[in-house]
């Protein structure tokens, strides 16, 4: 600091002089065809500001544009060094001219090489990458040369793998639609640009809804003017960097007001190394001259004695805000390389320990939010070094494209229930549901990333076309539109040749069969289709002349009770017509028709009748329950080869789908096998014998199912499908599909039920791009989920066997419903309403009969027996209403005798009983008085009334 302090003075007491000479530096600016424009502009602000600083020194600039052009390039150095001259070379170029860098050196002009303005920018953006562990980064520059700066940068490398963007471009090559349509869809963005430029590309950024996740994005303001940033709000928690304007104006020693408005670091940078270069040649004794040159001429290599012009620059300090870094190993131009190859010439020892001048740069890391700064910073980047401020930079969330397709109940979307229509989100996103979108959330929990889910614009699951291209899942899997695939995924041997399978997380599907359940016509009288018609009308024909045939006998026996009164002196069951029917209807009944006839001739018959009601009791009875459980039992088809066995059942698949691609494989399986057989078998020579068959030794059952299916016609979807099957009342149509889905399908549907076993079995799995970093961290999280059950609680909550509670219980679990015997019980109220009716008739029959009898409603008594107190009824001459002129003429004897109120005593005993006939002498008379008769106790006679009178 002493001496530049005395360099400083000696300058102020010289500025009379220096002025007065007018000294002029001369310095020849080698650069790139991109930096020009930018070098225009600054180095006309620079040469402003260097009057205004009344350094005393005129500045004479030169540039060449290096062409990499070997004839070009030295044809334009040799005309600035002939003509104008050069005190010292500043090479902004991004590659060494070595040529021309060997020909300064040869006549000494001094040289001083600036490195790339981004290149501090650069190395603090990979080390917070580096420390964010990033994999992949898109970065966005704002104009061609920085864009040409961060191409050159990769020759040192990059820590993670870029895309660089030149933001500029607007019409051709935009940076936005090439993000848009990127797989894999970079992991982090950075934006490298002044403020007003910032302000631009974040506007198309917005504008193609790129900036969705705040954290992923970077903002790297290449000025001091990060304040101008008016989108702030809206980048809240994205990465912000931004330059200390105190500190360079503190180090460039310059008022705070010039690292405001339009200060750039080239300029800045330009203008304190030219300060610097004026200070050393007015610090060396006399002001050096420039160097003029003649290309042309010809001199023998030391006849002239070689004078070094580059003496003064050991004067030359350089301020705080420049610093020297080490070259990078760069390569020259490919024809000077293969110059050198060719040469076999090695570099000058003193180019190994060459220094590129640059800023230093003091750079802040924070993130926008509305806290305050102190909270918000994350690191600080001076001299080359990251230091941590707060709390320690954790990578951001991961994010992952992941495929899937519609498939119930894997991965669906979810709609209205009554009106079918897709439900979306607030932005217009459809909502997915189902196992494969609860596991894609846990494993998103597990793993900490965040996901967005990708359905195939083209295609299913995936199918590979004639030209070997793929569609759905597997499609976007290989060309990188998705990043992994969680979906119903089969792992066939195609798929493996393009992309990768992980640990399975269903075990085993396979295909299974569908249909709906029998409609069962249920009757009241079910039970009365066990017997046909004319069995019902024999079995009456049987009764009815039964019933005929007991009456006839019992009237007409010599032996039956009627007709032998000696025999049975007791009451006995008098066989009328209406007993016999009784008799006969009666015996059908576990009670049994009572008491039976008593010739030997009735009961024959009655004991043939009840022969015959026994076993057709015994038949009823088995046949129904026959009946009964056979319905229960009763399936149209158990099997596939059932299936295929039959011709009233059709059946289909969706089309295109995996199960119809197995059919069609099996058949040109069984295709090429008969193929080989018959081949083999006609030409055959030897051992013929072993060939002679009648029958094909292979079942051929797949040709006539994929016949089948295809005259079925196959449906579009699954929905189809099962909309086909339940429409199907009678169980006539058959869906094939997958049996997880058809599992789940029936759990919602009363009316489906799965028929058959499971065939052709495989699992599902997720898959992930050919070596792929996400395979094995999957992996272990998959195997982790299996040991914690997670995949039992998905499939008992998407299988779950307990909404079938909701469905009415069929007969075979329940039992005979009342809609089945119910014909039982209508039987029975139909006997009890017509008992009710003819319980009606009779009370209105007898009420009838009794107002057409005659009842004496006066008595004397008896002249003997003056206690009895027996009323005799006149029935003598009474017919019960049979008669009804006598009724008549007897109402009016009874008027009559009303009339003239005289009482007839009643008759005695013998008088009114025997009539005037001679009294048997096996009848005693008793003293009038009623005593009740004995009963025997083995011929009992139930009578409640029974008596005698003595």
């Amino acid at each position: 600091m002493e001496l530049l302090n005395w360099l400083r003075l000696v300058l102020c007491l010289g500025l009379g002089l220096g002025a007065a000479w007018g000294n002029e530096l001369k310095i020849t600016f080698w650069m790139e065809p991109v930096q020009r424009a930018e070098f225009d502009t600054d180095m006309a602000v620079v040469l402003k500001e260097l009057e205004a600083l009344q350094m005393g020194t005129t500045v004479v600039d030169s540039v060449v544009q290096l062409t990499h052009s070997h004839d070009v390039d030295m044809e334009n150095f040799c005309e600035i060094l002939g003509s104008v001259g050069s005190h010292v070379i500043v090479d902004l170029s991004y590659s060494r001219w070595s040529l021309g860098l060997e020909l300064a050196r040869a006549h000494g002009i001094p040289y001083v090489r600036l490195d790339r303005i981004l290149r501090p920018f650069l190395d603090m953006f990979g080390d917070f990458m580096r420390l964010k562990r990033a994999n992949n980064v898109a970065m966005i520059f704002q104009n061609p040369r920085d864009t040409m700066e961060a191409m050159k940068h990769l020759v040192g490398g990059y820590p993670f793998r870029t895309l660089i963007l030149d933001g500029s471009k607007l019409d051709t090559d935009d940076f936005v639609q090439r993000l848009a349509v990127l797989r894999p869809s970079p992991t982090y963005f950075a934006i490298f640009a002044r403020a007003s430029p910032m302000n631009g590309l974040f506007e198309r950024v917005q504008m193609g809804k790129l900036f969705q996740r705040p954290a992923e994005w970077h903002f790297i303001f290449l000025d001091t003017r990060d304040r101008v940033f008016k989108y702030k709000r809206q980048a809240e928690h994205a990465t912000r960097f931004t330059l200390n304007a105190r500190a360079i104006c503190r180090s460039m020693q310059m008022r705070d007001l010039y690292c405001g408005s339009g200060f750039t670091l080239q300029r800045a940078l330009l203008l304190d190394i030219i300060r610097s270069l004026i200070d050393g040649a007015y610090a060396n004794r006399d002001f050096p001259e420039p160097v003029y040159l003649d290309c042309n001429a010809s001199t023998e290599v030391g006849t002239e004695p070689r004078i070094d012009h580059s003496l003064w620059m050991e004067n030359v300090h350089w301020s705080n805000f420049v610093s020297g870094v080490p070259a990078l190993s760069e390569e020259s131009e490919p024809q000077e390389r293969n110059q050198k190859e060719m040469e076999q010439e090695q570099q000058p020892e003193e180019e190994e320990g060459e220094e590129l001048l640059t800023f230093v740069a003091n750079i802040s890391a924070g993130y926008y939010s509305n806290e305050h700064e102190a909270k918000t910073d994350l690191a600080v980047w001076t001299a080359g070094q990251m230091r941590l401020l707060n709390e320690t930079i954790s990578p951001s969330r991961r994010f992952f494209r992941i495929g899937t397709a519609e498939s119930v109940p894997w991965s669906y979307y979810r709609r209205h229930p009554q009106t079918d229509e897709l439900v979306r989100t607030k932005s217009g996103a459809p909502i997915w549901e189902g196992y494969c979108i609860d596991f894609i959330a846990r494993l998103a929990e597990k793993l900490n990333f965040g996901y967005e889910i990708v359905a195939p614009r083209q295609g299913h699951m995936g199918e590979r076309n004639e030209d070997g291209e793929w569609d759905g899942v597997i499609g976007d899997l290989v060309s990188g539109e998705t990043d992994f695939a969680v979906a119903a995924l089969k792992m066939y041997s195609e798929r493996e040749e393009v992309v990768d399978f992980l640990p399975p997380y269903y075990e085993q599907t396979g295909i299974s069969i569908v249909m709906r359940k029998p409609m069962r016509r249920t009757s009241l009288f079910k039970f009365m289709t066990v017997l046909r018609v004319e069995v019902w009308v024999s079995i009456v024909a049987a009764l009815i002349g039964t019933a005929l045939m007991i009456w006839f006998m019992d009237k007409y026996s010599p032996y039956s009770s009627r007709n032998n009164r000696d025999a049975y002196p007791y009451e006995c069951r008098q066989f009328t017509l209406r007993e016999s029917f009784w008799f006969a209807l009666t015996s059908f009944t576990p009670q049994g028709g009572g008491e039976a006839p008593k010739a030997v001739s009735g009961r024959l018959l009655v004991a043939a009748y009840w022969l015959f009601v026994v076993l057709m009791l015994a038949t009823f009875t088995a046949n129904l329950a026959a009946f009964l459980t056979v319905e229960r039992m009763q399936t149209p088809v158990q099997s596939l080869e059932q299936l295929a066995r039959q011709s009233r059942i059709n059946y289909t698949v969706v089309r295109d789908s995996d199960t119809h691609h197995y059919f069609m494989n099996m058949k040109f399986a069984e295709d090429t096998l008969y193929r080989m057989w018959k081949e083999m078998a006609l030409n055959v020579s030897r051992d013929f014998r072993k060939f002679r068959i009648w029958d094909y030794p292979i079942k051929e059952q797949y040709g006539h199912i994929l016949l089948s299916i295809n005259s079925s016609q196959p449906v579009l979807n699954a929905k189809e499908g099962f909309a086909n099957v339940d429409a199907h009342g009678n169980a006539d149509y058959a869906f094939i599909h997958d049996s997880a889905e058809i599992k789940y399908e029936v759990t919602r549907n009363c009316n489906l039920t799965e028929v058959g076993e499971v065939f052709a079995e495989q699992p599902y799995a997720v898959a992930v791009q050919q070596g792929s970093h996400l395979g094995d961290e999957l992996s272990f999280t998959i195997l982790e989920l299996q040991k914690e059950r997670f995949f039992e609680e998905l499939r008992a909550k998407y299988w779950n066997q307990s909404n079938s509670r909701n469905c009415p219980l069929s007969e075979d679990q329940e039992g005979i419903t009342l809609e089945s015997l119910g014909g039982v019980f209508i039987a029975t109220l139909f006997g009890l309403i017509l008992a009710m009716v003819t319980l009606g008739f009779e009370i209105m029959y007898y009420q009838k009969k009794q107002k057409s009898l005659s009842l004496i409603t006066q008595v004397k008594p008896m002249e003997n027996q003056e206690s009895s107190k027996i009323a005799w009824l006149k029935t003598a001459d009474n017919d019960y209403g049979l008669n009804k002129d006598k009724d008549r003429a007897n109402k009016k004897k009874e008027g009559k005798a009303k009339k003239t109120n005289k009482l007839t005593p009643p008759p005695t005993f013998d008088a009114a009983m025997f009539r005037g006939k001679k009294m048997p002498a096996s009848i005693t008379l008793g003293d009038g008085q009623f005593k009740p008769r004995l009963r025997d106790p083995i011929n009992v006679r139930r009578e409640p009334y029974s008596g005698y009178m003595e």
